[in-house]
C-alpha cells in the first residue's frame, strides 16, 4: 500500500515534470514564432530601403539634366536660350508622384502591400528604361516623369503602412529607416551615372559636352533603370502583414483565383472602427491651408537647388568641373537629404515641430540670400549645396509626422493630399526661377527664394 502512495507520488512527480517540459516546449516554439516575426518585419523594412532607393533616383536629376543631349534640352528640341526647359523634369516627377500617393493606400486595401509595391515597382523600371531613347523632351517626359513618378506615389507609403503593422509602437523608427533609402540614393546613384556617361571626366564648355559624353546617354538610362526595377521589385516581394493583421484583399484574392470572405477577425475590425471627420472636411480646414503654405514656402528653395545646383555651378568658372560638381551632388545627398530625414525626425520628436521647423526654416533662408557669395568658392559652395538638402530633407521628414500628430487615424490619408504642397513647390521653383533670371539674375533668384523659407518661418510662429 506504502509503495503504491510512492509509486502514485512518482507519477504525480512525473505528471508534473512532463506539464513543465511541455510548457516549456511551448515557450520555445513562441518564442522561435516571435523571432520568426520579427526577422519578416525586420525584412520588410530592409525592402522598404531598397524601394525608396529606386524612389530616391529622381535626386539625381540635377546631376543628370547636365549630360542631356541637346535634343532633350528644350521643348523644341536643340534650339532655345536661357535656362533649360529640361530642368522642369524633377517638378514633374514630384507632381506625378503626388498624383500617385493617394492611389497606393487605395490599392493597397484591394490588392496589398507586395502587389502594390511591385506595381509601382514595375512603372518606375519601365518609365525609365522606356525613356532611354526618348526623341525629344516631351516624350522623355511622360516615360521618365510621369510614369516614374506615378510609380513612386505608388509604392512610397507601401514598406511604412506594412512596417507600421510589423512594430506599431515604432512607426518614428520604421519611418526613418525606410526613407534612409529616399535620401541616400542620390549618394550611389550620381556616382554611378557619372561613370557611365563621362567615364573621362571630361568638362562642360560653355555648359555643352563633347559629343562622345552624349553617346553615352541611352546606355547609361537603361542601365540605371534596371537597377530601379532590380531594387524595388526585390523590395516588394520583401513586403508583408503580420499574421495579427485583419484585413483582406479582394483584388488579390481574386487574381489567385480565391472567393473574397471577410473573415470573422475583419469583421469585427470593421465593426469596431471608429468614426471620425470625413477626409473633405479636414482637408478644407484652415489648418491643412497652414501647413500647406507653410511646406511651400519652405520646399520651393530646398527642390530648386536640388534640381538645379550642377546646371548653376557649370556656368561659374570656379565651379566648372563635372567630378567636382558630382562629388558635391553625392556629399549632399548622403550628409544632406539623408542626414536632415533622421535629424529633423528625432528632434521633432525630442522638442516638438515648431521648435524644429523654425530654425530649419531660418538656416535655409539664410543660406539661399548668401548663395551668391557662397558659390565664389568650391568649399562654401559644397557647404551652401549640402545645407540646403538637409533643410530640404527635414522638411520631407517633419511633415509626415506632424500629420500623424495632428490627424490621428486619418494621418497618412490627409498626408497624401498634403503632399501636393512639394508638387507645387517642385513646379513653381523653376518657373519662377527662369522669369527671375530674366530681371535679376542669379542674387534676386536666391533673395526671393530665401524670403519665401523666412515667410514660412513666421506661418509657423504664427500658427497654434
Amino acid at each position: 500500500s506504502g509503495g503504491g502512495g510512492g509509486g502514485g507520488g512518482s507519477g504525480g512527480g512525473g505528471g508534473g515534470g512532463s506539464a513543465t517540459l511541455v510548457a516549456a516546449r511551448g515557450g520555445k516554439r513562441a518564442a522561435a514564432a516571435e523571432e520568426e516575426a520579427t526577422a519578416r518585419g525586420v525584412a520588410g523594412l530592409v525592402g522598404g530601403i531598397l524601394i525608396h532607393l529606386a524612389c530616391g533616383s529622381m535626386y539625381t536629376w540635377g546631376n543628370l539634366v547636365s549630360y542631356a543631349p541637346p535634343h532633350l534640352k528644350y521643348w523644341a528640341g536643340a534650339v532655345g536660350s536661357g535656362p533649360a526647359d529640361a530642368q522642369l523634369v524633377l517638378p514633374l516627377i514630384l507632381v506625378s508622384q503626388m498624383t500617385g500617393m493617394p492611389l497606393g493606400p487605395l490599392l493597397e486595401k484591394k490588392l496589398g502591400p507586395t502587389l502594390t509595391a511591385l506595381l509601382g515597382a514595375l512603372m518606375m523600371g519601365i518609365g525609365v528604361m522606356a525613356a532611354a531613347t526618348a526623341p525629344s523632351l516631351a516624350s522623355f517626359c511622360v516615360c521618365y516623369a510621369v510614369v516614374f513618378g506615378l510609380g513612386v506615389g505608388v509604392a512610397y507609403q507601401m514598406p511604412i503602412i506594412a512596417g507600421g503593422r510589423w512594430f506599431p509602437a515604432k512607426k518614428g523608427v520604421v519611418t526613418g529607416s525606410v526613407v534612409t533609402g529616399m535620401g541616400a540614393s542620390a549618394f550611389l546613384f550620381n556616382l554611378l551615372a557619372t561613370r557611365l556617361i563621362n567615364p573621362k571626366g571630361l568638362n562642360a564648355v560653355g555648359g555643352v559636352f563633347p559629343a562622345e559624353v552624349y553617346a553615352n546617354w541611352p546606355h547609361a538610362i537603361r542601365t540605371l533603370g534596371s537597377l530601379y526595377t532590380g531594387l524595388a521589385v526585390c523590395g516588394a516581394l520583401l513586403q508583408s502583414n503580420p499574421s495579427s493583421f485583419a484585413g483582406a484583399y479582394p483584388w488579390r484574392d481574386a487574381l489567385c483565383g480565391k472567393r473574397h470572405a471577410p473573415t470573422p477577425k475583419a469583421r469585427k475590425a470593421v465593426a469596431a472602427a471608429p468614426g471620425g471627420p470625413s477626409l473633405p472636411s479636414l482637408v478644407f480646414a484652415p489648418k491643412f491651408a497652414v501647413m500647406w503654405l507653410m511646406i511651400l514656402g519652405s520646399a520651393v528653395g530646398g527642390l530648386n537647388v536640388a534640381g538645379s545646383y550642377k546646371t548653376f555651378g557649370l556656368k561659374q568658372p570656379q565651379l566648372n568641373s563635372d567630378s567636382f560638381l558630382t562629388v558635391v551632388g553625392a556629399l549632399s545627398a548622403i550628409f544632406g537629404n539623408a542626414a536632415g530625414r533622421f535629424f529633423f525626425g528625432a528632434l521633432s520628436d525630442a522638442i516638438g515641430f515648431k521648435a524644429s521647423f523654425v530654425p530649419l526654416t531660418l538656416l535655409q533662408g539664410t543660406t539661399l540670400l548668401s548663395f551668391p557669395a557662397l558659390a565664389a568658392s568650391r568649399l562654401t559652395f559644397l557647404l551652401a549645396t549640402v545645407a540646403m538638402l538637409f533643410c530640404m530633407g527635414g522638411t520631407f521628414a517633419l511633415f509626415p509626422a506632424q500629420a500623424m500628430r495632428v490627424y490621428g487615424a486619418s494621418g497618412a490619408s490627409v498626408y497624401s493630399i498634403m503632399f501636393t504642397a512639394f508638387g507645387s513647390a517642385a513646379l513653381l521653383g523653376p518657373i519662377a526661377s527662369n522669369a527671375l533670371l530674366q530681371r535679376g539674375g542669379y542674387p534676386l533668384v536666391f533673395s526671393v527664394l530665401g524670403l519665401c523659407s523666412f515667410g514660412s518661418a513666421a506661418l509657423t510662429l504664427a500658427s497654434q
